[in-house]
């Protein structure tokens, strides 16, 4: 008998306050499904990942717009292009064996990878199925992580592995509503429901909810706008190469290790005067033009070099302030990213983690952290045609 009722019977006359003592709790398995505290009351409020949401919806778009922008990116025979880089990914990556069998279609995997993440990045701006858009973004960066960055030692250097990371946090906790149009909503949302009051007059209310259908409806509105916002790109790629404007020089994001290179200490032919006549087998890469008005040129050594040249290695020709030309592996010999001529201050840079290399010593390191040159590559300039060929 609890106190209160105790308290009642000794005095039937008096109202007795409830005490909180007098209260006895339900047993465990008698409490309702609403006072026990569901795993999504433990999750972060929307508010919190906008700064993450607002990131990664903004760098994925950029990053599908910037290949879509760049002229090298579906150029073969760029040493930035996506078949040089899917050849990079072959050589070091856990899925070399479906990447070799996709090689040969590289040009036609790296449009629908753009449009994938101009799509993603939207979805995640926008709202527009957006756990779809997560789990694609957490699809694609670990797709990444396994042919881009799996090189990179160690693995928090490569920025792939976060942005999984990142995704799978957005995918689980959702939107929650916020910065998201009503109209985006409702997209999907089941059809009125016309029934009748008691009056017997219609009343139309909403149905069922029914997410299968609002998933497929913003997934397909997603993916049209998509490839419209894709489709601006080629205009302005068009107009960019009608303009004339020269392209950055160098390549960016990560490669593959050295493979069969000559050896560091060797030296590059560099030469200014009229050369020899060029040897047989030579390959043309370059242009004496085109390396002095840019300072380098970036390229890729063809895949059918013979030994010891680094076939499928991007490289790049550097014209240096004497006026001669060198040619090294553009392979950093740290961590296998694709170094970059830096006009400013006439080194070579990797991007990846800062090593910087001396044309005009060999590739001396001048900054770790590797301790160990680029690969230097033999040339000959030919003063007549105004070619510069790479030979073995």
């Amino acid at each position: 008998m609890s106190r209160r009722e105790q308290r009642r019977r000794g005095n039937p006359g008096r109202r007795v306050p409830i005490e909180p003592a007098d209260i006895e709790a339900p047993p465990a398995s008698r409490v309702p499904p609403a006072f026990r505290p569901p795993l999504s009351a433990a999750t972060i409020p929307a508010l919190a990942l906008l700064p993450l949401r607002i990131f990664l919806g903004v760098t994925f778009l950029y990053a599908g717009l910037d290949k879509l922008l760049d002229p090298a990116f579906f150029d073969a025979s760029a040493p930035t292009s996506i078949v040089a880089q899917v050849a990079a990914f072959a050589r070091d990556s856990p899925l070399s064996p479906l990447i070799k069998v996709a090689e040969p279609y590289a040009l036609l995997i790296g449009l629908p990878i753009a449009i994938a993440e101009i799509g993603i990045g939207l979805g995640a701006l926008t709202g527009l199925a957006f756990r779809v858009a997560a789990v694609g973004g957490a699809a694609l960066s670990i797709l990444f992580w396994l042919t881009a960055s799996w090189a990179t030692h160690p693995y928090y250097y490569g920025p792939d592995l976060p942005y999984a990371a990142g995704w799978i946090t957005l995918a689980l906790a959702g939107h929650g509503g916020l910065l998201v149009s009503r109209r985006i909503l409702a997209i999907g949302a089941a059809p009125p429901v016309t029934r009748r009051d008691r009056a017997g007059r219609p009343v139309e209310r909403g149905g069922p909810p029914s997410p299968e259908r609002r998933v497929l409806l913003q997934s397909g509105i997603l993916a049209g706008i998509s490839l419209v916002v894709a489709s601006f790109a080629l205009p302005v790629r068009l107009l960019g190469r009608s303009s004339g404007t020269p392209t950055a020089s160098g390549g960016t994001g990560s490669g593959g290790t050295a493979g069969a290179s000559s050896s560091p200490g060797s030296t590059a032919t560099a030469t200014r005067g009229p050369a020899a006549s060029v040897p047989a087998g030579a390959i043309k890469v370059a242009t004496v033009a085109d390396v002095s008005r840019r300072g380098s040129v970036a390229f890729a050594v063809p895949a059918s070099a013979p030994a010891p040249l680094p076939a499928g290695d991007p490289a790049v020709i550097v014209r240096l302030k004497d006026g001669t030309f060198v040619a090294y592996d553009a392979v950093c010999t740290h961590e296998g990213c694709t170094v970059e001529w830096d006009a400013a201050d006439g080194v070579l840079l990797c991007p990846c983690h800062g090593a910087a290399f001396d044309a005009a010593d060999h590739a001396a390191v001048l900054q770790g952290p590797t301790n160990t040159p680029l690969a230097s590559l033999p040339i000959v300039v030919d003063a007549a045609t105004g070619n510069i060929y790479l030979h073995a």
